[in-house]
């Protein structure tokens, strides 16, 4: 089985690589609150049912009591033309079954200049390019691509194994995640094809997303007027949101999966002042304000992570002159996304393991993944424990977002080897 599965992948690259490009080449960037994903969800129906996948598409919305469920982020996002798919490949019976989930939205191109076409899926060198392709419509095409494989070589499985696309899971979504829960959608163990970077992610931290604002006194003092400039406030305060990541990361208990790197970032994304939709702004702005993304352990609640960082900051503000008058409101902007995760023992795990090792020589590295994700709606809110494994890249969010051509194809191939052996294939 194992020569069998290696032989297909790499007689079959160009159509895998193609394939990455069908779906890269069709854009669906989340343009919160709203998103375009109808497109590449519509060819995700057509390319699973080519593999012989029964499919369901549908709303989250359209799903009874998703509104009314706890962990659902009401903050205004609309699903009007943005559905999940669904595949399922029904095996003969009496086996456990898989199912691959991610998601189809990604974020928006942006302002920065790429050197390759972000919608191309070009191929330049040992890298594929695209936006997306990374983060994640690849890892979502190896699961299709290994499910092909498997297919294509003879293979019976006895399992179900289901391969499911969601929309709206960036900017804190995972509301069209927490729709598949609640639909009933479940299996023995998911896979979320995240860009792991080739290593198998039992667990993987958490976040939050604050927006600080300052508030000042517009204009100019032509007249003695007194103004206030907010701008000099926020400065002062992101040095101590400088300081806050220095400190948290001397102090942080480190779990021992996160050891390969154990830096929990504070990043700061967005700065704003005044009105920038105007070339010359010849006052002082009214407002200044700034994002922070700030990371977290698995077992870190909401309010463990609120409290640290406002205790923190808070008495840095009463002391100081400038930031005691302009203080800083805090503002939460999407949802707590917890850390979460599965046993490292776990059957799932030691069954990627064990694929990783028929792959490649010295295995796949076990560890966490230092990044928030929508798995969590598995592991909180249902009964189908998930582990992340994804390709290797880089540029996730950025320009000239990558996959490594060659990893992607041992990433096909792992895939295959897992789907065989949780689900028990038998050649026909």
């Amino acid at each position: 089985m194992v020569d069998d599965i290696r032989q297909w992948v790499l007689q079959h690259r160009e159509l895998i690589l193609d394939t990455n490009r069908r779906l890269v080449s069709i854009p669906s960037e989340n343009l919160y609150p709203r998103g375009n994903e109808l497109r590449v969800q519509q060819e995700v129906k057509q390319l699973l049912e080519e593999l012989g996948f029964e499919t369901q598409t549908f709303l989250p919305t359209d799903v009874p009591g998703l509104v009314e469920h706890p962990a659902f982020l009401n903050d205004g996002r609309v699903y009007d033309q943005r559905p999940n798919v669904v595949g399922r490949l029904r095996g003969a019976g009496n086996g456990k079954s898989l199912i691959f989930s991610g998601h189809m939205d990604t974020v928006p191109q942006g302002i920065d200049a790429w050197t390759q076409n972000p919608f191309g899926g070009d191929v330049v060198g040992d890298r594929q390019y695209g936006l997306g392709i990374f983060d994640m419509k690849g890892g979502m095409v190896a699961a299709m691509m290994a499910a092909r494989c498997l297919s294509e070589l003879g293979y019976r499985l006895k399992g179900d194994v289901l391969i499911e696309t969601v929309v709206d899971e960036e900017f804190g979504g995972a509301n069209a995640t927490l729709s598949c829960r609640l639909a009933g959608i479940e299996a023995d163990a998911a896979i979320v094809p995240e860009p792991s970077n080739l290593a198998i992610g039992p667990i993987n931290q958490g976040g939050v997303y604050f927006r600080v604002s300052f508030q000042g006194v517009p204009g100019r003092n032509f007249s003695g007027e007194k103004v206030v400039n907010p701008v000099y406030a926020a400065a002062r305060f992101l040095e101590v949101v400088r300081q806050y990541h220095e400190w948290r990361n001397k102090h942080a208990a480190v779990p021992p999966l996160f050891e390969w790197n154990p830096e929990l970032v504070t990043l700061v994304q967005v700065l704003r002042a005044g009105n920038t939709q105007m070339e010359l702004a010849d006052r002082v702005p009214s407002t200044c304000s700034f994002d922070v993304w700030i990371q977290c352990f698995p077992g870190t609640t909401e309010e463990e992570l609120t409290e640290e960082f406002t205790r923190f900051y808070q008495p840095l503000v009463n002391q100081d002159e400038l930031l005691s008058q302009v203080p800083p409101v805090v503002e939460k902007k999407i949802r707590f996304l917890p850390g979460t995760g599965i046993p490292a023992d776990h059957p799932i795990v030691q069954t990627l393991e064990a694929a990783g090792r028929q792959t490649i020589e010295e295995g796949l590295p076990t560890r966490g993944a230092a990044f928030a994700c929508d798995s969590f709606m598995f592991n909180l809110y249902s009964n189908t424990p998930a582990v992340i494994l994804g390709p290797t890249g880089g540029n996730a969010h950025a320009p000239d977002e990558f996959i490594y051509v060659d990893d992607f194809l041992r990433l096909v191939e792992v895939y295959a080897r897992t789907i065989a052996n949780w689900c028990e294939a038998t050649k026909n």
